[in-house]
């Protein structure tokens, strides 16, 4: 498909950390950047990123590889896809002659004469509401009190209440009536012939995608009329369960505060700004759905909802519930007083107040509980069975059992309820844990060391992650010295690059045809320990593994199961004692030091 020039230049041309930044909120931590993993639900990071290595790896899922590989996970691409995708984005031209290029070059076509179709709209509401006509809409929105930073900062527009304004406007322009309909711009009549606009006599909010291409519009009416907001039709640019409302300003703000905090409305996310809450988004006339949370949490791993709090509001809040509880985010709720929404509570009170609710918002999980449990009084006994059952139905699906027990204890002591009676009342089926949203990787170790044994393990880590030791260790020592065979595997695919003069590029060592290998050479690439002499570790791993010293071994055991008791790793702890009885029971090496308590 592709030679392995371009995908090589491809590759050296795309930096892994800013790529992945793009999808996920990473944080330096020594040599590695690390985040959540975009590929599983969690809540503490396991996502590695090494930039001197251009690879990623999650110690949760296993998943990892190359930029390629990345956006091939990311983006549900295959391996061409994923080529051409990172190619664009460097710049970099590809052979014009390859047969799997065409229905994506036609695609892309149209998705730039869409995008280049809306942009002239846009720039059509926004003269409007420049011009005469849009005078009652500037006014409204003076009254409203978006100031004229923000009408320019968010590129709001009007439309006269006119059945062909924007059409007239676009056909002059030279596009086509299907063009301006898959674009969501015009509707098509339901008798007869013909088309007529979508938006007439509204104030217009442009939507843009996380790039800040602007994919769509919302429209909202200055009077009574119904409906109050309409929004574009569902169109190949536009999504409203995968956009949200401003996220392109916010993106870099929520990155820095590490939350973004979620509003319902265009004039609410508006105010949020004007206000200097930067990293508010609004959704788009929908529940907040998984493909938004995906959105947000490439950037940060908490959100802050200002929920509406009538009846209506709390059902809708507590509907997300399932959602919020597998998508390893952290979620907050602020309820703000007196039925303000943010728009009309930043104008009375400012800044300084509305971040003080922020600061004081609850967890979503103690929100369940005020909600569900401590509304109003227990009129009956059935009614207090009622509001338990309900409460056991959230509790369930807690993922951390820590969390569980809390919060089992604050609903008995809510209710007023024995502890141990109300346990009892747990359903019978087992937690139900967070899974991956989407069918997505479970959360589960990948690289189980097992019954490893230990000086292979460092051995393995150390050429991985220094060619020099690499090197020197192909002259000292041959695969099948180690004794476990995926350890045989990468040191026989570590030399094979070695003997063939290939720079020693992880990136290299990774094949299609062994999966398991990959992990491995994956993990202990990425995974960082500190050793005070790599040398001196070499030396001794390598007498281990020949056999040259068996007391030396044994003393390297013993050290080993010392440092894993001081450690209380006592899963290590039990495996160095089994590879230390083993090594006992070997007729060729003399008795050693028993262990205390062993």
């Amino acid at each position: 498909m592709f030679s392995d020039d371009i995908i090589s230049r491809v590759r050296d041309s795309v930096d892994i950390v800013d790529l992945i930044s793009g999808y996920v909120s990473l944080k330096k931590a020594g040599k590695n950047h690390t985040g959540l993993c975009p590929f599983h639900s969690e809540k503490t990071p396991s996502f590695s990123v090494n930039p001197d290595k251009q690879i990623f790896h999650c110690f949760g899922c296993g998943a990892g590889g190359d930029v390629f590989k990345f956006i091939e996970l990311q983006e549900g691409l295959n391996f061409p896809e994923a080529v051409r995708v990172l190619a664009s984005r460097a710049g970099i031209p590809l052979p014009a002659n390859s047969r799997s290029r065409s229905p994506d070059k036609k695609s892309e076509d149209e998705r730039k004469d869409l995008i280049a179709i809306v942009a002239d709209a846009a720039e059509y509401f926004r003269n409007e509401l420049k011009g005469p006509a849009g005078s009652t809409a500037r006014a409204y929105l003076k009254k409203r009190g978006v100031t004229d930073a923000m009408v320019q900062d968010f590129a709001l527009g009007y439309v006269k209440p006119e059945w062909d304004g924007i059409l007239r406007h676009l056909k002059q322009k030279g596009y086509a009536f299907n063009q301006m309909e898959k674009a969501g711009l015009i509707v098509k009549r339901n008798e007869g012939e013909g088309y007529y606009d979508r938006f007439r006599g509204r104030i217009i909010f442009p939507i843009r995608d996380i790039s800040g291409n602007v994919i769509a519009f919302g429209g909202r009416v200055m009077d009574d009329s119904l409906p109050k907001y309409l929004n574009s039709s569902e169109t190949p640019l536009y999504s409203k369960s995968n956009t949200l409302y401003c996220l392109d300003m916010a993106k870099e703000h929520g990155r820095k505060q590490g939350y973004f905090v979620i509003v319902e409305g265009y004039l609410d996310a508006i105010a949020c700004h004007q206000y200097g809450v930067r990293n508010a988004v609004a959704t788009l006339g929908t529940a907040l759905t998984e493909g938004h949370l995906r959105l947000m949490r490439r950037f940060a791993d908490k959100l802050v909802l200002i929920f509406d709090p009538d009846p209506a509001g709390v059902k809708a809040s507590l509907r997300g519930f399932d959602l919020f509880m597998t998508s390893g985010m952290k979620v907050n709720v602020v309820s703000l007083p007196d039925g303000d929404d943010p728009d009309t509570f930043l104008q009375k009170h400012g800044h300084d107040a509305f971040a003080a609710h922020l600061r004081n918002s609850v967890k979503f999980m103690d929100f369940v509980l005020e909600q569900v449990v401590k509304r109003g009084s227990y009129t009956s006994i059935d009614d207090k069975v009622h509001r338990a059952e309900e409460m056991l139905g959230f509790i369930t699906k807690i993922p951390s059992g820590i969390e569980r027990d809390h919060y089992l204890k604050k609903t008995a002591e809510a209710l007023d309820l024995d502890e141990t009676v109300l346990r009892r009342e747990i359903p019978s089926r087992p937690w139900r844990s967070a899974s991956a949203p989407g069918g997505g990787r479970e959360s589960a170790p990948v690289l189980v060391r097992g019954h490893r044994p230990k000086a292979e393990e460092i051995l393995i880590h150390l050429m991985l992650k220094d060619e020099g030791i690499a090197r020197s260790l192909k002259q000292q020592i041959r695969p099948q010295d180690f004794t476990d065979p995926l350890f045989q595997r990468a040191a026989q695919r570590i030399f094979e690059a070695l003997n063939a003069g290939e720079n020693f590029d992880t990136r290299a060592l990774l094949r299609n045809d062994d999966e398991d290998l990959n992990n491995l050479i994956l993990h202990y690439s990425v995974l960082e320990t500190d050793y005070d002499d790599p040398q001196k570790h070499c030396r001794d791993c390598v007498d281990v593994i020949k056999q040259k010293d068996p007391e030396k071994k044994m003393k390297h055991l013993l050290k080993a199961i010392d440092e894993a008791a001081a450690n209380e790793d006592w899963v290590e702890y039990r495996r160095l004692l089994a590879e230390q009885n083993m090594l006992g029971k070997r007729p060729d090496r003399k008795l050693g030091k028993r262990v205390p308590g062993a």
